[in-house]
């Protein structure tokens, strides 16, 4: 039953559709942009796992399966961007949407990774993968914004054995041992 007139309920206010022909929103031709580029990344990885040699002497995972892991993932990522990109709903979203003011970075997180990055290079070899790891896991931890430092140095040093057991371990790939080398 429907009544119109003056007494019928008021609806809500709702966006007029698009035409599917219409041109994309600027913010739908940057995610599409983006996704291209994630997408050709993804293949220019696929190909190159593709061509890697893999010597009989590899691990149970072998210097191929990494290249070609993310390769996939990020094509799969560029699909569903783009996907979502172009649903209407998406677009009209995104058309109707003020832009946002454009922030300004911050400089001093930007900055302390920068510095902590350049530590961890700098460090490697002398110290070894755990501790510069560690200081690397934490250094960006603490340039993210520290709320508790001293679990944060545990976690980045719990992080850096994990990443040091999954290389030298299952990938039979040694890092830099440093003065830790001789323990054990």
């Amino acid at each position: 039953m429907t009544t119109t007139g003056p007494d019928a309920p008021a609806s809500a206010p709702t966006a007029p559709p698009t035409a599917p022909d219409a041109p994309p929103a600027p913010r739908t031709r940057a995610t599409l942009g983006v996704a291209a580029l994630t997408g050709a990344t993804g293949v220019l990885l696929l190909l190159g796992g593709a061509l890697i040699r893999e010597p009989a002497a590899s691990g149970y995972l072998g210097p191929r399966f990494f290249p070609l892991a993310v390769g996939a993932l990020l094509v799969a990522t560029a699909l569903a961007s783009a996907a979502w990109a172009l649903r209407p709903a998406a677009r009209r979203a995104a058309a109707a949407a003020p832009a946002p003011a454009p922030e300004r970075g911050d400089r001093r997180t930007l900055v302390v990774m920068a510095a902590t990055l350049a530590g961890h290079l700098l460090l490697l070899q002398p110290l070894g993968w755990l501790i510069a790891g560690t200081l690397l896991f934490w250094g960006i931890s603490t340039a993210l914004g520290p709320r508790r430092p001293l679990l944060d140095l545990f976690v980045a040093a719990a992080l850096a054995g994990v990443v040091q057991m999954v290389f030298s371990g299952l990938l039979d790939v040694p890092l830099p041992a440093g003065p830790l080398g001789g323990i054990g």
